[in-house]
C-alpha cells in the first residue's frame, strides 16, 4: 500500500486534468463578474426606487367634545 500511495504522490498531474482545471477557473472568473455587474445594477435600481424623504406627518389634534 505504501508503494500505491507514494506511486500516486510522485505522478505528474494529468494534462487533460491541467486543462479543465483551467478552463473551470475561467468560467468561474466570468461568472462572478457577471454576478457583480448584476448585483450592480440591482443596487442602482434599487436607488432610483426609493421613496424621498417626506416631511414628518402632522395629525390633527383631537377636539374637545
Amino acid at each position: 500500500m505504501a508503494k500505491a500511495l507514494l506511486g500516486h504522490i510522485g505522478t505528474a498531474p494529468d494534462r487533460r486534468l491541467l486543462e479543465e482545471l483551467a478552463f473551470l477557473r475561467s468560467r468561474v472568473r466570468v461568472l462572478q463578474s457577471e454576478l457583480d455587474h448584476i448585483r450592480a445594477e440591482q443596487a442602482a435600481r434599487e436607488l432610483d426606487l426609493r421613496v424621498p424623504d417626506s416631511p414628518p406627518m402632522r395629525y390633527a389634534e383631537a377636539v374637545p367634545v
